[in-house]
């Protein structure tokens, strides 16, 4: 491996851990739907099945889903840790982390989840987006 493939691959995975990073704090922030977007591919797929959460395709249904959760959230936090990598190639990664995340809706109790994000990403013509996006839990 050349120096300058060994350096893309550092730039790349910092860019995915970033870009995991961008999604966490604008979903958190509560206002800025395009934020949250920018992070996905228009045919993106956003599967919280596992915890009880609803299966969304395409960035039409994303749009719908984020709206409607940030209407509902009064705060939202959440935290990642944990990254790993499991592949990455030049147009192609996929890559896990462990998240905490906490939300306090408006009306109604709060919602607490401990889960695995299992990722896939493509790289655009503006950078690394989310292609996949599955939470797999850790403790129930």
């Amino acid at each position: 491996m050349t120096l300058e493939q060994r350096i893309q691959k550092i730039e790349d995975r910092l860019a995915l851990q970033d870009l995991i990073a961008d999604y966490l704090i604008a979903v958190d922030n509560l206002t800025d739907l395009d934020d949250v977007l920018n992070c996905f591919t228009d045919d993106a797929v956003f599967d919280m099945t596992a915890i009880s959460y609803p299966r969304f395709e395409g960035i039409a249904a994303l749009t719908e889903f984020f709206t409607n959760v940030f209407s509902g959230m009064k705060h939202s936090a959440h935290y990642a840790t944990n990254f790993k990598l499991d592949l990455l190639e030049q147009d192609r990664a996929s890559a896990r982390t462990h998240a905490l995340g906490v939300g306090v809706p408006h009306e109604g109790d709060s919602v607490t989840f401990y889960v695995q994000y299992v990722l896939e990403f493509a790289r655009t013509g503006t950078g690394w987006k989310i292609k996949s996006f599955y939470g797999q839990p850790l403790i129930l």
